[in-house]
């Protein structure tokens, strides 16, 4: 009912699971508003982009200080090279 292009079949073979529950929460968004009262949407793409950024910068970091302690052990172990 929010998307009329949205079919079953377009849903199954064309998008993701991830992209489905974004349209369908942004729809809910536009048609009833965020429950605050000022019935705006709750976020913004550049609020998306932005939380997806940092999560990519949290997650190389966490990436680097593993790659870090597995090399810590191999210099304990075998020396610096």
């Amino acid at each position: 009912m929010l998307y009329p292009w949205a079919t079953k079949e377009y849903l199954l073979w064309q998008m993701t699971i991830g992209q489905i529950i974004l349209y369908r929460n942004l729809g809910y968004e536009m048609k009833y508003g965020t429950g605050d009262g000022k019935g705006r949407p709750r976020s913004t793409l550049d609020q998306i982009k932005a939380a997806k950024k940092e999560f990519a910068q949290q997650r190389q970091a966490e990436k680097q200080a593993e790659s870090e302690k597995v090399k810590e052990s191999y210099r304990a172990k075998y020396g610096d090279i």
